[in-house]
């Protein structure tokens, strides 16, 4: 195993996954202004997942010897991935049908939905970090 080739992937992954997170947060803080940060997120999630695939792979083989911890990351960066989709093909282009026909009470919707998706992802990041964490460790 080439440990210098394993290290920069887990550098890919450990940036990816900062950037995801990262940015949906930003847009968390930002609002509506922040729409361009999940274009980023869109562009930064397959290199998370394929990065992570391509750890547990080399690292620990096929899906049947990986820890639990592996498989717990996996399942909630998909449903990550899940909702990161939802929001940009869902949420996003409501708020974008919304400023084009200038109704606020629709944008406003628009935007309170968009925003709890995200939240939900942020949340689902955090998750993802703790089992990080405790699989590491426990």
């Amino acid at each position: 195993m080439n440990y210098d080739a394993v290290s920069a992937v887990l550098a890919v992954h450990l940036l990816a996954f900062a950037g995801w997170t990262g940015f949906l947060a930003g847009y968390l803080l930002i609002g509506p202004p922040a729409l361009r940060l999940l274009r980023w997120c869109l562009m930064i999630m397959p290199v998370s997942l394929l990065s992570g695939w391509g750890l547990a792979l080399v690292q620990y083989g096929g899906p049947a010897g990986w820890p639990w911890a592996i498989n717990a990351m996996q399942t909630a960066g998909l449903a990550m991935a899940i909702v990161l989709l939802i929001a940009w093909f869902g949420g996003v282009l409501l708020v974008r049908d919304a400023e084009s026909a200038a109704d606020p009470l629709a944008m406003a919707v628009a935007v309170r939905r968009l925003t709890r998706l995200v939240a939900v992802d942020v949340l689902l990041g955090v998750l993802i970090l703790g089992f990080a964490v405790l699989g590491r460790f426990g």
